[in-house]
């Protein structure tokens, strides 16, 4: 599995559950488990680093429209 597949897929599986009470807020994913709804960004990361530290986790914002794809990046050795 990809990094954060499993908390992407909660993410999907659960939007619809989760629009009903808690759009546009966000939310932090640990696994398969909804763990926090924060009204900002900023407050989900900082709950989610205070509980997880730098274990994985996602923060995605709950909306039935996402504008931006989210995507990781190869770290590997530079190429000149």
């Amino acid at each position: 599995m990809t990094p954060l597949q499993t908390e992407s897929m909660t993410y999907r599986s659960q939007l619809h559950q989760m629009l009903n009470r808690h759009e546009g807020q966000y939310v932090v994913i640990k696994g398969t488990t909804l763990e926090h709804f924060s009204n900002s960004y900023e407050q989900a990361l900082e709950w989610a680093y205070e509980n997880f530290g730098l274990d994985p986790f996602l923060v995605k914002k709950v909306a039935s429209d996402q504008d931006v794809a989210h995507f990781t990046r190869d770290a590997g050795p530079c190429r000149r």
